[in-house]
């Protein structure tokens, strides 16, 4: 399943955790976004041990400042507050490498 990140507080509790998270940024009026969101989904299904979430960057300005958002769609990896990797753009080879680099540092 995929959350919606809905705060900063929220944001930072999620990448301190110990469990590897990927976060995809994203607008609700960007294309490629909506093109590469049924991907995202259908990797959370095959990856239960990591935890998936969503922050739209025009709600949640200050979490996409903060870690430096400038295109759309972005995909991070954290895990115990250190990104992992950054992919930009809407391409699923690049967000299966993404997810399984997460995947290995479970």
């Amino acid at each position: 399943m995929i959350a919606d990140i809905k705060s900063h507080e929220q944001f930072k509790d999620i990448i301190n955790s110990n469990k590897p998270t990927l976060i995809d940024f994203w607008a609700t009026w960007c294309g490629p976004c909506k093109m590469i969101s049924p991907v995202f989904a259908k990797l959370a299904e095959e990856y239960p041990d990591l935890q998936f979430y969503k922050v739209d960057v025009d709600e949640q300005d200050k979490i996409a400042e903060e870690v430096g958002i400038h295109a759309m769609p972005t995909f991070m990896a954290f895990k115990e507050g250190k990104r992992l990797d950054t992919i930009v753009g809407a391409v699923p080879s690049r967000l299966q490498e993404l997810i399984t680099k997460a995947a290995q540092a479970a």
